[in-house]
């Protein structure tokens, strides 16, 4: 599997799920950062990220923190376009936690119902 295949998928279940569905399989996620978040970091993660493609410009950065756990992140949106109909955009996520750092950019698209999707490659 490509590095950063993994995360996308961790992020897409990430995004597609409720609050009480952040359990996952760790175990195929390697030594990444998301693999130390608490749920309440993936909540706020969930948030930062749709709120960022939904609201920051391209090129413009916004960030997220648990000041509780420490875990934090900058997501960069660094090109929209639109691909079979859909509102898309391509956003740099860099996350820290239980001392990992990882840089990724994954491209997400925007499905009817508002949601948004990672794309697969």
């Amino acid at each position: 599997m490509k590095p950063g295949r993994t995360e996308a998928a961790v992020i897409c279940l990430a995004l597609m799920a409720g609050p009480s569905a952040f359990a996952f399989d760790v175990l195929g996620i390697g030594d990444m950062p998301i693999r130390y978040m608490t749920e309440e970091d993936l909540t706020v993660f969930k948030a930062a990220v749709i709120t960022t493609l939904d609201q920051t410009n391209d090129g413009a950065s916004a960030s997220w923190t648990v000041e509780k756990t420490g875990a934090h992140g900058t997501l960069t949106p660094i090109k929209s376009f639109i691909k079979e109909a859909k509102e898309c955009r391509k956003l740099e996520v860099a996350n820290s936690a239980g001392g990992r750092d990882n840089r990724s950019v994954f491209t997400l698209c925007k499905l009817p119902d508002g949601d948004w999707k990672v794309e697969k490659h």
